[in-house]
């Protein structure tokens, strides 16, 4: 349940069936009596974890433990598990269950604090003085102190009796111990009621036991059985009692059974004055934690040195059920599993290798597991705060709650193990419940089996790889699950997962070593066999040699039959000391010892190799101490051994000094071979004496030998029961000398000498040998070029006619065996130019200084070998093309791989065959040479586009598949602005800002898109302008890739194209402003023209009628009727207009000029009007403007008469200056420049006489069936037109702008019936017009009656724009009709009348 800090407020997130049971379905608060109720509250609140309460509630007893759980996010939860106070353990013999309910005990007694419905009277602590008494108000006591319940209990109603009459021990006895930090309390009385300090509290049920006697069995359980006979004598005997560490079975966990815990304590009789017994003193002190840690780390101890003693994995497991079979408490059972991966993927197959507690062939422990694994086992699983073990209302809601490492998954499956869940998870997992799983199985501790068990895995925990094991480990019935027990486990887990992998690693490393010498003897085996089988062919070959020998030959027949003679002798050399090293092995080699005179022996034997060494321009000493006596050696042997020593020290020293020596000793000569060879390295010395090692010293300088000299040596001489001793140093380890030495020690015993081993031995037949064939080793100065061989092989050269050698070509050939290279020499001769090189590095030198057609090399030479040689090649500039073949003897498949990734051609074993040989090399030089040619002809061609695309005047571009640009040309970085130090692929950060995105955009898609060409046009920051046009070359042959661009500058074409829009939108303009002049001028014009016919009309007819009056006059005479002078006044006044007073002088002036001669014609007008502000002035010369809001009001006009004459002047060149002052009046001035001719021609104005003429009016009408609204800004225009349609019979109203024929339309409109206007049958509307034009009125109208605000209303519109395009934009705004100034009045009449009659039929 969540924290809360009220009972009414308690929100109960989770319960089981069995607490729905107990409560009955009610409520909390209703099942809790008041005080039982604020007490239960207390208790929830106080912060204290793992603490009881003993509830009393309908009948029943329950003992409640809360456990606080603390989430991440500040969330407090609060689980409280039960289980009923009436419970106990019964044996484990019994058969029946194990928790019984008990029907009481006859040291049961009631308790002072009661938390229940309880009958007896005596108080609780929450009550205990009866003068005070709560009210509902009142704050609830916040504390179960022992120093306040020891306060206010009402002893009086105990056996102690009240609490002034105690005896003063006691009250003393009391303050030690509620002022004491241990766990202190007294036993008073002869029932022993407890009184305790709060430290003490913690290891009893308190309060329950406050007060009470120790003898109940909620006090100390079995444990009171155990320690009353003590009691006794303590009391008797007035002796103190001690125990340390004392195992106390007194207090029951969550499932009732009784919890592990160890206490140091004592029992101190207390007396009072008199010597009479007033009870115990009992300190106390929990040691429960160091017990376990103790007993825990012990077992820990004991395993870790049994298991360094394991060497196999057998003994693992062994040790590790030794071990832990003395911790039964803490590892009831265990089991312990093998781990294996399955034959099909995703299963592992276990084996049970050990166990512990369990019974044989028992179903809980099988001895062979297949188990499925779950797929993503490889992922590391994640895992909530604590959420795998909120869950569990038993186990979890104390063990786990109390952990929270998140090292732990939980299972509650009951019947299997979930051993693939821990492998998967490489997680311990916790089995909740294994009482179904482990029934049978012995008990080894406690008084049940355990009821939970824990899988782990043996492996990292960060490991995804299979753990190698998994150990089930029953857990302690009597500990919780605690961190520290958790820890422990984990700690043991590591010990395990470190020392399985340790004894992993030597089992396989002795695999490993025993593999090693099964291949070594299966090695020696093999070579014995082949020995055998060579020694019969090399004995038919040798037998036939010789007999050619021995005939009459060519000095060049001779010469090639002594090479295969003496590499013959190598071989059977080689056979021999194999069959002597098996047969050694074998032990069927035994020694025939002699008594020798061993300084004339090594004497002899190594003066033989003197002329080799010498050769070798080597120093060469013998140094032989003086002995007396005969050592008994096998002569044969020994000489093997000394001929291997020499020759060894002969191969590796090119210079310096070689030392045979041999010194004696009281019990052993010794015969050292000392040089100043290459050395070898530290690391090597144990291994040199291998068979078939040879040191990487010797593998780097190419040096020739089979690696078994120095091994068949070794053995020889322990066969004479003496070691070879091995010292040597390189110039690398010691930056300056270098050099080995050989001793071999031979003990100076006497050995019984056997008849049939006598006889003579021919001394020196296998040194001789060996120094036959040193005399042919290439010296280290030996760079000869000449051959050997004199004549030429006519059977070689006849076949030159095969090939396409030519004469001039030149082969490099590179080998430091003498007879090899004359050997190859001879072959290709009659071909080509042959040169030799003796080592790598003499080759490269000669390559370099003339390189040649082709590189024939042995891959193991001195100095420098052919790898490195071919690495050296193929790095120079000049030879890095040359083709090149290796020889070699090595067979191995990774040498022959490393030449062919290093850049060999080809790679040939040795032995093969010359004609084979020749025609690789022949190939390979063909080719070469193609190649060679090919290439020249391509560094051409590169050198001819460079040049060409540093030179082309438009910029080339080209990237790489994904984009990346790799190369750009001069110009393109002109283009760009990009500098030659900045890289190319920055060249969105010089596109102008405008197009950067769009350009990156359309770079993508040229590179990942499908299209093969694009075409884009963009600017860069410089100003550059460019067209780039983009190819995809996988788009034109899918065997290229990338992009290649080219960009062309089109600045100069950029801005021809701005000067050519420029001249078009300046011409645009001039023909609008030429339309807009046309368009003013035509209605200025005709506005006022539209005036004076009207007006004209109207006189007419007006006098017309005066003229019918004054004829109808009589005898009488003339008389004016009021009417007729009426519209006489009107028609003055209509006729009334304003006139210009010309200068009342005239000047003209006569200059003679030229034509086409510009004349500037100045024209100025000034009045004596108001005179204009300088804000007037501002918006004087605007469209519609006028100076003054009056003079509209006053004199008409349309505010265009000056917007008019500027535009004409401007037009014209010229310009419109004004100067004018508030209240003096203005003058205006006209400056024009122009030819006269143009002057006179742009002025005219010309119109048909039928415009002008004055149209009829109509014929006066009785009907007023019409209304109409005119719109019209000009007042002269709009009252003329009022007084025709008023004459011709009609009504009507006016407007001065739009605006106020919207105004008029919405009144006609509007809801209100008494302030509504008649509707209007036409609105005659103007278009050019101040504050609201006609186009923008008709507009909204149509809107108004779109929305239903207006009925369909007819709009004729008025103009004096006589262009087609102002009709059709009119048309276009909702004009029904339009009727260009002047007009004749019946026309316009008839022409409204008839949409009038069109509308009614269409509607």
């Amino acid at each position: 349940m969540p924290f809360q800090t009220s009972i009414s407020y308690l929100d109960i997130s989770w319960a089981n069936h069995k607490w729905d049971e107990w409560r009955n379905g009610q409520a909390l608060e209703s099942l809790l009596p008041a005080g039982v109720a604020r007490s239960f509250e207390e208790w929830i609140r106080a912060e204290k974890d793992e603490t009881m309460f003993p509830l009393k509630a309908s009948g029943k007893r329950l003992n409640l433990i809360k456990t606080i759980v603390y989430e991440e996010d500040a969330q407090t939860f609060i689980v409280i598990t039960s289980f009923p106070s009436g419970y106990r353990i019964t044996p484990v013999s019994q058969k029946d269950d194990l928790l019984k309910p008990t029907n009481g005990d006859t040291s049961y007694s009631e308790p002072l604090v009661s938390l229940g419905r309880a009958k007896f009277e005596e108080p609780s602590h929450f009550a205990l003085e009866r003068k005070r008494q709560f009210g509902s108000n009142s704050p609830a006591v916040t504390s179960l102190e022992c120093k306040l319940l020891l306060e206010r209990t009402d002893w009086s109603k105990t056996t102690l009796g009240p609490r002034e009459k105690w005896s003063p021990v006691i009250e003393t006895m009391l303050e030690v111990i509620l002022r004491s930090s241990t766990q202190d309390a007294l036993w008073l009385g002869p029932d022993f009621q407890m009184l305790y300090n709060d430290n003490y509290a913690h290891i009893v049920d308190h309060p329950l036991m406050w007060g009470r006697t120790a003898k109940a069995r909620e006090a100390w359980g079995p444990v009171w059985e155990g320690v009353s006979h003590l009691i006794d004598d303590c009391l008797t005997l007035g002796e103190p009692c001690y125990r340390e560490d004392d195992l106390l079975l007194y207090r029951r966990g969550p499932k009732g059974f009784w919890v592990e815990k160890y206490h140091t304590w004592s029992f101190i009789p207390l007396f009072n004055e008199d010597g009479k017994p007033l009870g115990l003193f009992n300190p106390t002190r929990e040691t429960t934690a160091s017990v376990l840690a103790r007993r825990r780390q012990e077992s820990l101890r004991d395993l870790s040195e049994q298991l360094l003693t394991a060497r196999n994995t057998a003994e693992f497991y062994n040790g590790i059920v030794e071990v832990l079979e003395n911790n039964p408490k803490d590892v009831p059972f265990m089991m312990c599993y093998s781990v294996e991966e399955g034959v099909e993927t995703g299963q592992v197959k276990l084996h049970l290798e050990s166990s512990l507690g369990v019974p044989e062939n028992h179903q809980a422990a099988p001895s062979d597991l297949t188990l499925p694994l779950i797929a993503d086992r490889f992922s590391r699983s994640t895992f909530g705060f604590k959420a795998n073990q909120l869950s569990s209302p038993t186990l979890s809601a104390i063990s786990a709650l109390s952990s929270g490492t998140g090292r732990i998954q939980y299972s509650y499956d009951k019947t299997s193990w979930p051993i693939a869940k821990a492998i998967s998870t490489r997680q311990a997992v916790v089995v909740e419940d294994c009482t179904e799983l482990i029934k049978g199985f012995p008990l080894r501790q406690w008084e049940a089996l355990p009821d939970s068990a824990i899988i782990v895995p043996i492996s990292s925990e960060t490991s995804v790889d299979i753990p190698q094991s998994v150990v089930i480990i029953g857990l302690n019935l009597a500990t919780p699950l605690d961190p520290v027990y958790e820890d422990w486990i984990h700690v043991l887990r590591a010990h395990l997962t470190t020392s399985l992998g340790s004894i992993k690693a030597a089992e396989a490393e002795q695999h490993r070593q025993d593999e090693k010498d099964k291949m070594e003897r299966a090695k020696t085996i093999w070579f014995q066999g082949a020995a055998h089988d060579l020694r019969s062919p090399l004995t038919l070959v040798a037998g036939p040699l010789d007999d050619v020998l021995r005939t009459k030959l060519s000095t060049d027949q001779r010469a090639g039959l002594s090479l295969a003679q003496r590499n013959l002798a190598r071989v059977q050399r080689l056979v021999n000391s194999l069959l002597d090293f098996t047969r050694i092995e074998a032990g069927k080699l035994s020694g025939r010892f002699l008594p020798v005179d061993l300084g004339t022996f090594v004497r002899d034997l190594a003066s033989i190799f003197r002329p080799a060494v010498e050769r070798r321009g080597i120093q060469y000493t013998i140094e032989i101490e003086p002995h007396e006596g005969m050592v008994f050696v096998d002569p044969t042997l020994l000489e093997t051994v000394v001929t291997n020593l020499i020759s060894n020290a002969l191969k590796y020293t090119e210079s310096g000094a070689i030392s045979a020596k041999l010194n004696y000793n009281t019990s052993y000569a010794d015969i050292a071979i000392i040089d100043t060879g290459i050395g070898i390295p530290q690391a090597e010395l144990t291994s040199v004496t291998d068979r078939f090692h040879r040191a990487t010293t010797s593998l780097s300088r190419g040096t020739e030998g089979t690696g078994i000299g120095l091994a068949l040596a070794k053995e020889i001489i322990r066969l004479h029961g003496g070691d070879l001793l091995i010292t040597s140093r390189t110039a690398e380890e010691t930056g300056g000398s270098h050099g080995s030495s050989f001793v071999a020690r031979i003990p100076l015993v006497e050995r019984q000498v056997i008849d049939n081993q006598l006889g003579a031995v021919e001394f020196g037949e296998y040194g001789k040998a060996v120094l036959d064939d040193a005399m042919h080793w290439a010296l280290p100065s030996d760079n000869r070029s000449d051959s050997a061989y004199s004549e030429i092989d006519q059977s070689i050269s006849s076949r030159a006619d095969a090939f396409l050698f030519d004469r001039n070509d030149v082969l490099l050939l590179v080998d430091d065996n003498t007879d090899m290279r004359h050997y190859v020499k001879n072959i290709f001769s009659p071909y080509c130019k042959v040169i030799e090189a003796t080592n790598g590095k003499d080759a490269l030198e000669k390559a370099i200084k003339n390189p040649p057609n082709l590189i024939l090399s042995d891959l193991m030479m001195p100095v420098m070998n052919g790898q490195q040689l071919l690495m050296a090649i193929r790095s120079n500039p000049s030879t890095r093309m040359v083709p090149m073949v290796l020889l070699s003897a090595a067979t191995d498949d990774e040498v022959r791989l490393a030449a062919f990734v290093e850049g060999a051609e080809d790679f040939m074993l040795k032995p093969f065959k010359p004609k084979e040989l020749l025609a690789r090399v022949h190939l390979h030089m063909q080719i070469g040479k193609n190649r060679a040619h090919m290439e020249m002809l391509y560094a051409q061609r590169q050198q001819e586009l460079a040049v060409i695309l540093d030179y082309c005047p438009s910029g080339i571009v080209r990237a790489d598949a994904d984009g990346h640009i790799v190369y750009g040309n001069d110009t393109y970085r002109a283009y760009t602005g990009i500098p030659h130090d900045v890289d190319l692929n920055d060249w969105a950060d010089y596109v102008s800002e405008d197009r950067r995105s769009h350009l990156l955009g359309a770079w993508n898609e040229v590179v990942h898109g499908n299209e093969r060409e694009t075409t884009r046009t963009w600017k860069w920051l410089n100003g550059t302008a460019v067209s780039g046009t983009f190819i995809r070359l996988d788009m034109i042959d899918s065997s290229l890739s990338g992009v290649l661009g080219c960009l062309s500058d089109i600045t100069y074409q950029e801005e021809q194209l701005v000067e050519a829009e420029r001249r078009r939108l300046e011409a645009e303009e001039s023909k609008h402003q030429q339309e807009l002049l046309v368009d003013l001028t035509s209605h200025e014009i005709r506005t006022p023209v539209s005036a004076i016919l009207q007006c004209s009309s109207l006189v007419r007819e007006n006098l017309t009628a005066l003229q019918g009056q004054l004829r109808s006059i009589g005898s009488e005479g003339f008389q004016a009727t009021p009417e007729l002078l009426a519209e006489i006044d009107e028609d003055l006044e209509a006729l009334d207009n304003d006139t210009c007073v010309p200068p009342s002088q005239e000047h003209a002036a006569s200059v003679p000029l030229k034509e086409d001669t510009p004349v500037w014609m100045f024209i100025a007008i000034k009045d004596t009007g108001p005179g204009l502000g300088p804000a007037e002035q501002v918006n004087l010369f605007q469209r519609f403007s006028q100076g003054n809001k009056m003079v509209h009001t006053k004199y008409g006009g349309s505010g265009l008469g000056l917007f008019i004459c500027k535009r004409i002047s401007e037009l014209l060149g010229g310009r419109i200056e004004l100067e004018s002052q508030l209240g003096v009046g203005s003058a205006r001035t006209g400056q024009a420049q122009k030819s006269i001719t143009d002057s006179m021609s742009s002025l005219t104005l010309t119109t048909s006489a039928s415009t002008l003429a004055p149209s009829p009016s109509p014929a006066p009408s009785n009907s007023s069936d019409l209304h109409f609204l005119i719109v019209e800004d000009n007042i002269i225009n709009q009252t003329v037109l009022k007084r025709q349609i008023v004459k011709a019979g009609f009504t009507c109203d006016v407007a001065n702008h739009g605006q106020e024929a919207l105004d008029l339309l919405n009144e006609v409109y509007s809801g209100n019936a008494q302030s509504r206007r008649p509707s209007y049958d036409v609105v005659l509307m103007d278009l050019e017009m101040p504050v609201m034009d006609g186009l923008t009125a008709v507009k909204r109208i149509r809107g108004k009656e779109e929305s239903g605000v207006y009925s369909r209303q007819l709009v004729i519109a008025l103009t004096g724009n006589a262009r087609q395009g102002q009709i059709d934009q009119a048309m276009a705004a909702g004009m029904d009709e339009v009727v260009i100034k002047p007009y004749k009045l019946p026309e316009l009449i008839a022409k409204v009348k008839g949409k009038i009659g069109t509308n009614a039929k269409v509607a």
